[in-house]
This record gives structure tokens, C-alpha cells and sequence, in this order.
């Protein structure tokens, strides 16, 4: 797959996830309000908790999959082979190199 269409994909991934966090955390903000004062169930507001959970971390897995493949593309642009680039991702991800 070309690297402009992974990083379209990548967005759009990142995305959908990121306004599943948003929507299920004005639900879970909803339905923490209607357990307090309606007595409404809690299992409510828990799933829409872990739901809100879950897409923030994949939409922010999805975001530094992107990152990782611009930054891979540039290195190989610039004469790195894929695996080098691939180690250089690592060492600057993990903080061991700026």
C-alpha cells in the first residue's frame, strides 16, 4: 500500500475513534448524572466509561501509527533502509535519542 493512503486510513481510523471518545463521554457524563439523581442503573455509565476508554486508546494508537509511518518514509526518503528507519522510530519513541 502506498504511504499517502496508509496515512489517509490512518486518519480516518484515528478519527472515528477519537469522536467514539467524545460521544461516549458525554454519554457517560449523562448517565452518571441520571444514576445520581434518577436512580438509573450504573452499569450504564460503566460501559459508556470503558467504551470512552477504549477509543481514546485507539485513536491515540492509530495517531502515533501515522506519526510512525511519515517519520519511517522520511528516513527511507533520506537513504535509511526500512529496518534502520525502523530502529531509529524505536530509540526516538522510547526517549533514548532526540
Amino acid at each position: 500500500m502506498e504511504t499517502k493512503t496508509k496515512l489517509v486510513w490512518l486518519e480516518v481510523a484515528a478519527g472515528i475513534f477519537a469522536w467514539g471518545w467524545i460521544l461516549a463521554s458525554l454519554a457517560a457524563l449523562y448517565f452518571l448524572a441520571m444514576a445520581i439523581f434518577v436512580d438509573s442503573p450504573w452499569s450504564r455509565f460503566f460501559w459508556a466509561f470503558g467504551i470512552g476508554a477504549v477509543s481514546k486508546w485507539l485513536a491515540r494508537g492509530f495517531r502515533d501509527n501515522q506519526i510512525r509511518v511519515a517519520f519511517v518514509e522520511e528516513l527511507m526518503k533520506n537513504g535509511l533502509s526500512r529496518e534502520e528507519a525502523s530502529k531509529e522510530w524505536v530509540e526516538r519513541y522510547m526517549g533514548r535519542k532526540t
